[in-house]
């Protein structure tokens, strides 16, 4: 007899919300660690925050740990904290400092010369 297409047949790691959080979080640390480590160090000394080793260490460590442990678990919800201080307050200060800010909430630069 021909299986039925569920939505956990289709997509085996998305069984249950348990799952779903699980990879969300995933994808949120990795985001946070990919976002660190490309960014070039000088940034992060303009910036005036913890420096590119350090929140790549610790970025890396606490995405680690979730694979390897639970996102449940001590270290994976320090990580959580971590990965969501680094998206909320670092990297907007890294992007400022970088020049390349959203310059106010839909506020544009005006081009050209100053009106008199």
């Amino acid at each position: 007899m021909l299986a039925l297409a569920t939505f956990p047949t289709l997509f085996p790691g998305f069984a249950n919300p348990i799952d779903v959080i699980w990879w969300v979080l995933l994808g949120l640390k990795l985001v946070a660690l990919l976002d660190a480590a490309f960014r070039p160090r000088a940034v992060f000394v303009a910036a005036d925050k913890l420096t590119k080793p350090g929140w790549v260490l610790i970025l890396a460590t606490f995405t680690l740990s979730q694979i390897f442990q639970s996102w449940l678990s001590f270290f994976g919800l320090i990580g959580i904290v971590a990965a969501g201080v680094y998206l909320v307050d670092a990297r907007p200060a890294l992007r400022a400092a970088a020049g390349r800010g959203r310059g106010g909430w839909g506020i544009r630069r005006r081009r050209g010369p100053r009106p008199l």
